[in-house]
């Protein structure tokens, strides 16, 4: 059980990245949102999500919460920090994770450890946390917008035969292993705002879906809410105290 709750937790994460947005003015409006927030060289974003899984009588909740920056984008300069908590079965498990100088660090569970990671492997993960969030329009089945004081908020479902594809997709991408495992998205809607300046300013997405791994099925409803914190501003990225991090193979940590 333990194995196939973390096959499931994996595929559930992977899902929380694909809010997306389609209808001609609305299209539009979240095409150019999309291509403006990949641009940013600097981020705050403030994600939360609420997901319960079930299986049979059994429920289980999961919460989890991460606040991320990200100063000098795609830079030698760059700098990375994202700290947040993970609450499962009455436990919380805290994490801190940091990028500078050619280096990752992670501290979680009592353990610190650090490893060397060039620029575009440590951009590669970055865009897995933020321009997954952007599917392509096409995927979306309805979208509509609505103006709110000088924000526009635009409100979409998703095709969610289309949707299984781009997950499968961008699981591979990520090296997710996807063997034995199956599942249908019953829903997937959500909402974007989008500011007077033509940035995201938060996303929202909830879903609906039943996966089965080695025999056993589990129905997981997820919402997912990220704000992008005064987009288009420097952000300032202060390390943590990086003393105590135990230097490790990164290979070993993919054999794990």
């Amino acid at each position: 059980m333990k194995k196939s709750l973390t096959i499931f937790l994996a595929a559930a994460m992977a899902l929380t990245m694909t809010a997306c947005a389609g209808g001609a003015d609305a299209k539009a409006t979240y095409d150019n949102a999309t291509k403006k927030t990949s641009e940013l060289t600097s981020m705050d974003v403030t994600s939360a999500v609420n997901m319960q899984m079930t299986q049979g009588e059994n429920k289980t909740d999961m919460k989890m919460d991460l606040d991320m920056k990200i100063a000098d984008i795609n830079t030698d300069k760059m700098k990375y920090l994202a700290e947040g908590t993970t609450s499962v079965m009455g436990q919380n498990i805290d994490l801190s994770m940091y990028y500078e100088d050619g280096y990752y660090y992670m501290d979680s569970m009592g353990q610190k450890i650090k490893y060397a990671m060039d620029l575009d492997e440590m951009m590669k993960q970055i865009k897995q946390g933020t321009e997954s969030s952007s599917v392509d329009s096409s995927y979306l089945k309805d979208i509509t917008a609505k103006e709110d004081g000088d924000n526009k908020v635009l409100v979409f479902t998703v095709d969610a035969e289309k949707m299984d594809a781009y997950v499968k997709d961008l699981m591979a991408q990520v090296g997710t292993d996807l063997e034995g495992v199956t599942y249908t998205i019953k829903e997937a809607k959500g909402e974007a705002t989008v500011n007077k300046d033509g940035y995201f300013s938060s996303q929202k997405i909830s879903l609906s879906l039943d996966m089965t791994s080695q025999g056993e099925t589990v129905s997981l409803v997820m919402d997912t809410d990220s704000t992008y914190n005064n987009p288009g501003q420097t952000v300032e990225v202060t390390a943590p105290d990086l003393n105590g991090y135990t230097e490790v193979d990164p290979a070993t940590l993919q054999a794990q």
